[in-house]
């Protein structure tokens, strides 16, 4: 059973809904102003074309023929093998509503990023310890009873701060993602 690739809404309209094959890009541009109800103006919306045909042809979903204004985009036979769904809505109004939701979410959790950079940064600080202990350890083997307590503490100190800069990576992580869902 094959499975489903979800490309970005855009070009599911244009290349699914519309059958555009043999196009160019103010082509592209043009239907996209078409077929979305958006605010984007006719430069901001070739933008993004561009960017998505660009993506397609380094994915080999899109062949191209000629250079500059003549240019003129080809589908693919393994675009048309695939089986495809559209992404979620990627209009200008739903993009804002995602940008103010993450503005929201990133106001109120900035304190975990301080809180992980903390911990990043005592995490280094006690990581140069342990090399230094092990480096004072084989320039002078007899200090090995008084260096050996030291050292084990701060290898327990750099577990215990990796544990929190991992709990709060994948706290935020996790964040983001809800972002993207918001």
């Amino acid at each position: 059973m094959k499975r489903s690739k979800k490309i970005n809404a855009i070009m599911y309209k244009l290349l699914i809904e519309k059958e555009m094959d043999a196009f160019s890009i103010i082509e592209a541009r043009d239907a996209l102003l078409q077929t979305e109800a958006t605010d984007l103006d006719a430069n901001e919306a070739r933008k993004q074309v561009y960017r998505h045909i660009s993506l397609f042809q380094r994915n080999g979903w899109l062949n191209s023929i000629g250079s500059g204004r003549q240019k003129r985009f080809y589908v693919t036979d393994e675009f048309r093998e695939l089986s495809v769904v559209s992404k979620k809505d990627t209009s200008a109004a739903s993009y804002r509503r995602q940008k103010q939701c993450s503005k929201n979410n990133k106001s109120e959790y900035s304190v975990l990023v301080k809180e992980r950079k903390e911990h990043e940064g005592e995490l280094k600080i006690v990581l140069g310890e342990i090399d230094e202990y092990r480096t004072l350890q084989t320039r002078f083997p007899a200090l090995e009873d008084t260096i050996a307590p030291l050292l084990q503490r701060s290898k327990l100190r750099s577990a215990e701060l990796l544990g929190k800069v991992n709990v709060l990576t994948n706290v935020l992580k996790s964040l983001s993602i809800e972002e993207a869902t918001c």
